[in-house]
């Protein structure tokens, strides 16, 4: 397990500096002003969007996302990190958009994001939401420039674009999105919460999976394993989520604890107790690991990586 800290590690401080270095390049102004408390007037020179934009991006996290890409990519032998960047960080784009929204005070009305402030608490709702935005497109922009699809085949990027569209859509982030938010404050059974979570959770993973496997050559067959996969992985980390914020605090979780109960959303822990979904995500994380089983392809990296996803505290 000491091997693939070590990879995380090392590359979420690649990842982070991609992002830095990508939003320095594109945008004219210095990235990174944070409006003090007695100035948040939201006065538009104040702030750029651009600053609206990286401040949540700029918050960290665990990178999980990027993460799954570069490695499945790397097991199926692609080993220029440099030119999976751009589609790693896209997803991590998408990604930050969606906690953006997320935490709007028509959504969850969260206040805390990664142990800071949200970004409507910093920039005012509508820059919050012009800022998510433009992160979803600018995801497409970082992952179709000429810099970098020159080394790949059209046809891959368009596969490429095609599953992180449909991933991040009604298909999948923004429909799990709506289905939480039309089923909260009601009472809704286990395959209505677990498709909230397929869709609002698992799909991102799924679609870094399946961008993984694309730029890493794979067949169609593994490809669809792949998802398979993601789709197992994202389920057990929403579930362990969802026990984490009940027994977890602020510290550990980096937002609003209980926030789930808050806004009268189902909540899995809630629903099945904390030893059934210790259970529940154990069975998801062994369900995911058969799907790579399929191949012959070693795929020991992304074995560990989910064994570290689900069994994490922080």
């Amino acid at each position: 397990m000491h091997l693939i800290e070590d990879y995380i590690e090392q590359n979420k401080e690649i990842i982070n500096n991609f992002l830095y270095a990508y939003f320095q390049k594109n945008y004219n102004n210095k990235c990174g002003y944070l409006p003090k408390e007695n100035t948040l007037t939201k006065k538009s020179s104040d702030f750029s969007i651009n600053d609206a934009m990286y401040y949540t991006v700029s918050l960290g996290g665990k990178r999980i996302r990027p993460i799954f890409l570069l490695i499945t990519a790397e097991c199926l032998g692609f080993k220029n990190k440099a030119l999976l960047l751009p589609f790693a960080c896209s997803i991590e784009l998408i990604h930050s958009y969606s906690l953006i929204h997320d935490d709007l005070p028509a959504m969850d009305n969260d206040t805390l994001r990664r142990g800071k402030p949200t970004n409507h608490i910093v920039f005012g709702e509508a820059a919050a939401i012009l800022a998510g935005d433009a992160l979803l497109s600018e995801a497409f922009i970082m992952i179709s420039g000429n810099e970098y699809i020159k080394y790949f085949k059209c046809d891959n990027i368009l596969k490429i674009i095609q599953e992180l569209s449909f991933l991040s859509g009604a298909g999948g982030l923004v429909g799990g999105q709506f289905l939480d938010i039309i089923n909260s404050g009601i009472s809704i059974d286990n395959s209505v919460l677990t498709e909230i979570h397929d869709k609002k959770t698992a799909a991102l993973i799924k679609a870094a999976c399946a961008m993984g496997g694309i730029l890493g050559g794979a067949d169609d067959s593994l490809i669809t394993d792949l998802k398979n996969y993601g789709t197992y992985l994202g389920l057990a980390f929403q579930a362990l989520d969802d026990l984490l914020d009940i027994t977890g605090s602020s510290k550990i979780t980096g937002k609003t604890s209980g926030i789930d109960k808050n806004n009268q959303k189902s909540n899995i822990a809630s629903m099945l107790g904390i030893e059934e979904t210790k259970k529940l995500i154990k069975e998801y994380t062994e369900k995911g690991i058969s799907c790579l089983d399929k191949s012959n392809i070693n795929f020991n990296m992304l074995k560990d990586f989910s064994y570290y996803l689900t069994k994490r505290t922080n």
